[in-house]
């Protein structure tokens, strides 16, 4: 027993003693990692290294339908099952193995390119510093050729040497080709939307890829980032040659396996997907009424090569804005919308940029008659199939019944909200500042060109940021009406799930013509630092146009429709919460105990809070506490926003890919459509996602230590065999 203890002792001290001297080696680095994903065929990302970090925090209080659906859907990341021809939409690092380590070298110009390229010292690999400006796919293709390349490690907008690039977009030409109308067309070549993507956002990763971003959650980012760029200048000062240098290692190991379905069945991943939202003025809607349904849709969350700072402020939040701002104008006159002969759907798709997983899902669950094969036995029993209270339905899994209420076949018009912000808008895109393009699939379809002239014409904002009212003016993309000569078709666009289905008169809205005039499309760097009054108000025309016109579409009058105009104030408010400040008044009155400084991706509750309280139905003041971290009402079907009882037909939604489905004898996902969207995310360990630096010896100084230790253990190996040998002979 006392030889046991004193083991334990010596091992606990050895422990110590480890700990001691690791830390005094080592200097960890707050940073983030890259993401990568599998393919069903092969590995198409990589196979042991990833990191996902989440920024999203879920309050207790939020509503449980909710809570549960981003508790398991939201952190989700990492693999693809796609058919051989369908190409992963991120790919990652690919080489297996925990951690790399380099030496730091900073990269800023492509003179200092060039010289690492020329730099060929034996046995040293290096960890790449560089700035966004030089991330592209010729610089990162010639790293990787060089074969000395542990790791790149990005800084965002630090300094001078570190400036925002004039543009900066991971994506495609055409995002998400691969699940749009137009994929298997052979009519014409693809269209190139997206003139600054590099694809970088879709290829493969032999090396991890970090980023050191300006991080508004995070007040010790200047710090971090400080330290990087001081071990960066003191390898160079003594011309990365002259030892020790400062290394750094790079550890981000994510569980992962063959491709989605191995990983689904392993139990190691879950499908990628937020939640969608969807709201209606007609709280009393039903599978079998006769009126015809317009909807009003956006996005809802992008995508990027940093996805956990990637706002998408111009590419998803202006249209995001929009359509919660036509909601709340058309709110204005509640009995006016509800007594229209149509109904009038809000929805804001999530997930879309990972193969239109939202707006597929969603297409698929209103176009399929529903039935449930299992009904909840108790309010709080749940299931390793459906992890939810008080579900509508067991199996299939559904928390609410909302869409079971919509017929596909009734929908009538559809408008959605691109980008419609206005970045970037006098550098490209074919148009002016004040100038919103109107899209559609065929232009040669009567129908479809009876809904672009009720969009079309011009709106005034007026009292624009103190500097006079502005004219926004709304044209066709395209120009006749006879042939689709000229006409580009369909941006990506959610509204493509649907047209899959059914042709459906469809205009989508964004400030471009024949290109994005957004420069930062899915980039870190489309943030809405740069929005200004003229951008605001672009937003707010939008807002007012489509308010007006998807009254008339269902039913109202010209006349009628003229008296809703979008709140320009909510608008500038709501795009400044969802792009800068998360803890401004507008969410706090929504949300009292939300306490995250700033949004990478405004979480579902919030938009369902939002469009809840625009669309109510019946409220009663004062009927509950909002502040509470449970906040309920008496009648569990109404919501407690800003104190208020709030009854709405406003419902979540599941948005993961169409390609994934839930086998209820087993509990899990597994995959039954290849070609679907079927995007998964390996799990991790959020405490081995890291960098750190240390001071390392050279190479050959390394090899010297490495050769006197093989000699002295073989010495001592030995003498203690001729030591042993004679205190045989001693003894015998």
């Amino acid at each position: 027993m006392k030889q046991l203890i004193l083991t334990l002792i010596l091992a606990l001290l050895a422990c110590a003693q480890n700990t001691y001297i690791e830390g005094g080696i080592y200097q960890q680095i707050e940073s983030y990692g890259a993401l990568r994903l599998l393919n069903a065929s092969a590995v198409t990302g990589p196979t042991g290294m990833c990191v996902l970090v989440l920024v999203l925090s879920i309050p207790s209080h939020w509503p449980d339908i909710f809570s549960s659906i981003v508790a398991i859907y939201l952190n989700l990341r990492c693999a693809n099952s796609a058919a051989a021809a369908v190409i992963p939409i991120i790919t990652r690092l690919v080489n297996t193995g925990k951690n790399a380590a380099g030496i730091v070298y900073q990269i800023l110009s492509q003179d200092d390119l060039t010289a690492f390229l020329a730099f060929s010292p034996a046995f040293v690999s290096f960890a790449v510093v560089l700035p966004f400006t030089m991330f592209t796919a010729s610089v990162v293709d010639a790293l990787e050729a060089s074969n000395k390349i542990a790791g790149i490690i990005l800084v965002q907008n630090y300094s001078s040497s570190f400036p925002i690039p004039a543009f900066d977009s991971p994506d495609d030409p055409f995002p998400n080709w691969q699940f749009s109308l137009y994929a298997n067309s052979s009519d014409s070549p693809i269209h190139v939307w997206n003139p600054n993507g590099s694809g970088l956002l879709h290829r493969q990763f032999h090396f991890p890829v970090f980023v050191m971003p300006v991080n508004p959650n995070d007040l010790s980012w200047p710090q971090a980032i400080g330290t990087l760029i001081e071990t960066a200048n003191y390898n160079l000062e003594r011309g990365y040659t002259q030892y020790p240098l400062y290394s750094i290692e790079l550890n981000e190991f994510m569980y992962g396996s063959i491709d989605s379905e191995t990983c689904l069945r392993r139990g190691w991943c879950s499908p990628i997907g937020a939640s969608s939202v969807w709201g209606t003025f007609s709280y009393n809607m039903s599978i079998e009424d006769t009126k015809n349904i317009v909807f009003l849709i956006a996005q809802a969350d992008g995508n990027g090569f940093f996805y956990e700072f990637t706002n998408s402020a111009a590419t998803v939040m202006a249209g995001c804005v929009s359509v919660l701002a036509a909601a709340e104008a058309l709110s204005k006159n509640h009995s006016a919308v509800t007594s229209l002969p149509n109904d009038i759907i809000f929805a804001l798709f999530s997930s879309e940029h990972f193969g239109f997983a939202g707006s597929q899902r969603f297409v698929k669950d209103i176009s399929t008659p529903f039935t449930c094969l299992q009904q909840p036995t108790a309010s709080s029993m749940t299931t390793s199939s459906c992890a939810y209270e008080n579900p509508f339905c067991q199996n299939p899994c559904q928390i609410t019944d909302g869409f079971a209420s919509i017929g596909f076949d009734r929908i009538s018009h559809i408008v959605e909200i691109g980008q419609v912000g206005g970045f970037g808008m006098s550098n490209s895109g074919g148009g002016s500042n004040n100038e919103i393009f109107l899209h559609v699939d065929d232009a040669t379809d009567a129908e479809t060109q009876a809904l672009v002239n009720i969009l079309s014409g011009n709106v005034t904002v007026a009292n624009n940021g103190g500097i006079g009212n502005s004219t926004i003016l709304f044209n066709p993309a395209f120009s006749g009406t006879n042939s689709n000569v000229g006409n580009n078709r369909l941006p990506p666009a959610s509204a493509m799930a649907f047209l899959k289905k059914k042709k459906i008169p469809t205009v989508f809205l964004g400030d471009f013509k024949d290109e994005f005039s957004n420069p930062y499309y899915n980039s870190i760097f489309d943030d809405g630092s740069q929005v200004t009054s003229e951008n605001i108000a672009l937003m707010c025309g939008v807002a007012t146009r489509t308010a007006r016109s998807v009254f008339q579409l269902a039913g109202g009058s010209a006349a009628d429709a003229a008296q809703f105009t979008a709140n320009c104030t909510l608008v500038e408010e709501l795009f400044t919460c969802f792009t800068k400040n998360a803890t401004c008044s507008l969410i706090h009155s929504i949300y009292p105990v939300f306490s995250q400084q700033a949004f990478t991706t405004v979480p579902p509750y919030i938009m369902y809070n939002l469009l809840a309280n625009y669309t109510a139905a019946k409220r009663e003041h004062n009927a509950c506490d909002s502040t509470q971290s449970s906040p309920s009402c008496t009648d569990a079907s109404a919501n407690c926003i800003t104190n208020d009882c709030v009854w709405s037909q406003t419902n979540p939604h599941f948005a993961y890919g169409t390609g994934l489905e839930m086998d209820y004898s087993s509990g899990k996902f597994v995959v039954v459509n290849a070609t679907g969207a079927t995007w998964v995310q390996s799990g991790f360990n959020s405490t081995e996602q890291r960098i750190r630096t240390f001071l390392s010896s050279s190479p050959q100084y390394q090899g010297m230590q490495i050769g006197v230790g093989i000699a002295l253990t073989v010495v001592t190996i030995v003498a203690s065999y001729y030591a042993q040998k004679h205190v045989d002979a001693q003894f015998k």
